[in-house]
């Protein structure tokens, strides 16, 4: 499948071009807009991360029947000393 890319132009602080810069460069990638991507794609796994965080913590104080029903999301189950 094809992706559909869109141009961005960003402004970055010297510090923040560099180090984007080294890690292009650590891990062999072939051009920044890879390393924005990584970095878009890590983002959105913290805020997903704390979603579940804060389900957890809503349950443990009112527990749902609902999520006790086994509603599957095709995550393997972990702790928060995972996270």
């Amino acid at each position: 499948m094809t992706q559909t890319v869109q141009r961005l132009s960003i402004s970055l602080p010297a510090e923040l071009l560099r180090y984007a810069e080294q890690y292009k460069q650590i891990h062999q990638l072939e051009s920044r807009s890879e390393v924005i991507a990584r970095a878009l794609e890590a983002l959105r796994t913290l805020e997903r991360i704390e979603g579940y965080k804060q389900m957890a913590q809503d349950y443990r104080t009112k527990p749902d029947p609902l999520m006790d029903s086994g509603i599957s999301d095709g995550l393997e189950p972990s702790t928060e000393n995972n996270w």
